[in-house]
């Protein structure tokens, strides 16, 4: 049973992803094409949000829209500790410093009251990580709290296609939004694809910038830029799949229900806690267990794939030791890196396999 669906998806949709791509290579325009400006609009009107702008990964995303909020070398962006390298990443390729802080015990999302205490006169901006789907529950708060410290948030949202926030989807709330739209997201390419999301048109207007080698448009100065541009088949295999997504994000909440029935009161096991209901989208399904290696060996087994999100926290990971600050130890986000591990989850599974990771969680 494999951990992601992507080659189950591609199956299921077939007939409608090979027309578009044959469309696409026929029309000869297989860069900066229509596809791209096509779901733009359609990824803003699903958000609810102003401006969206395509960019060739998710950390190009969050590197872009981090610049266009004012982050420059020396700055420093509060992250949390339990995340993936790109978090960290996107900070370090702008010559700013990654400051990470601890991650709430239960849901393993940023702790709003650590990183406020840490944010300082160097600090440019935070980045909440609206991690395995769940949008962080306190993301109205930390985003006035910001905004009277005229400090960035931008939200790590590549986990997070279609959650909701309190009062919004998420990647409305802070000052931009980093979408990854990698071949296992709940929204995905076959390949590399990002999207930043703002309301903010003239940092929408940099990014697009920024993505087209620095090149002025719209008011926007002229400076050094990248070649972000992503390709047109990859807008167009997310214009097919966008019409799916809701119904998707549904399918993985009702899977998520089943094996949250089957760990109900385990010994064991444990998920990491959903306090925001159904506006969580369940990118990955995790679980807790202080006997993490005996249980993926036993899932193994019964021939269910298992994966770890992540094995380290930040401050721990190789390459990235030494080169992020840590401020109050992170004692949380270090725990859970020794014990979580996610199950499938994806839209394609069978009835007969949910069945079987339930069973299989339950220790039956």
């Amino acid at each position: 049973m494999p951990f992601a669906g992507v080659a189950r998806e591609y199956a299921a949709l077939r007939s409608a992803v090979d027309a578009a791509i044959r469309a696409v290579l026929a029309s000869g325009r297989v860069v900066r094409g229509p596809s791209i400006a096509r779901f733009e609009r359609a990824w803003a009107r699903f958000l609810g949000v102003e401006h969206v702008v395509l960019v060739h990964s998710g950390t190009t995303a969050l590197a872009a829209a981090l610049a266009a909020a004012g982050v420059r070398p020396g700055d420093e962006v509060v992250l949390p500790a339990l995340t993936f390298a790109a978090t960290a990443e996107a900070v370090l390729a702008l010559g700013a410093v990654p400051v990470v802080v601890d991650v709430a015990p239960d849901t393993l999302l940023l702790d709003i009251d650590a990183a406020l205490r840490t944010v300082g006169p160097r600090t440019r901006a935070v980045v909440p990580v609206h991690l395995y789907g769940q949008p962080h529950p306190q993301l109205e708060r930390l985003a006035r709290e910001l905004r009277l410290r005229r400090v960035a948030l931008v939200e790590d949202a590549c986990q997070a296609h279609g959650a909701v926030a309190p009062g919004a989807r998420c990647g409305v709330r802070g000052t931009a939004a980093a979408f990854s739209f990698y071949p296992t997201k709940n929204l995905a390419t076959y390949g590399e694809a990002g999207a930043v999301a703002t309301g903010d048109a003239r940092l929408a207007a940099r990014v697009r910038a920024w993505r087209d080698h620095g090149d002025a448009r719209r008011g926007v100065r002229p400076g050094v830029g990248l070649n972000l541009w992503p390709g047109e088949i990859e807008a167009v295999i997310l214009c097919v799949k966008l019409p799916y997504l809701r119904a998707w994000n549904a399918r993985r909440r009702a899977t998520a229900r089943r094996y949250d029935r089957a760990l109900a009161g385990h010994a064991a096991l444990r998920p990491v806690a959903n306090v925001v209901g159904t506006r969580h989208v369940y990118h990955q399904y995790v679980v807790r267990a202080r006997d993490r290696d005996r249980w993926r060996a036993r899932l193994a087994a019964a021939g269910i794939e298992t994966a770890v999100h992540y094995p380290r926290a930040l401050p721990d990971r190789p390459g990235l030791a030494g080169r992020v600050r840590m401020r109050g130890g992170c004692p949380n986000a270090r725990a859970a890196a020794r014990e979580v591990f996610g199950v499938p989850i994806h839209p394609w599974l069978t009835e007969a396999e949910r069945r079987r990771v339930a069973a299989a969680l339950a220790g039956k």
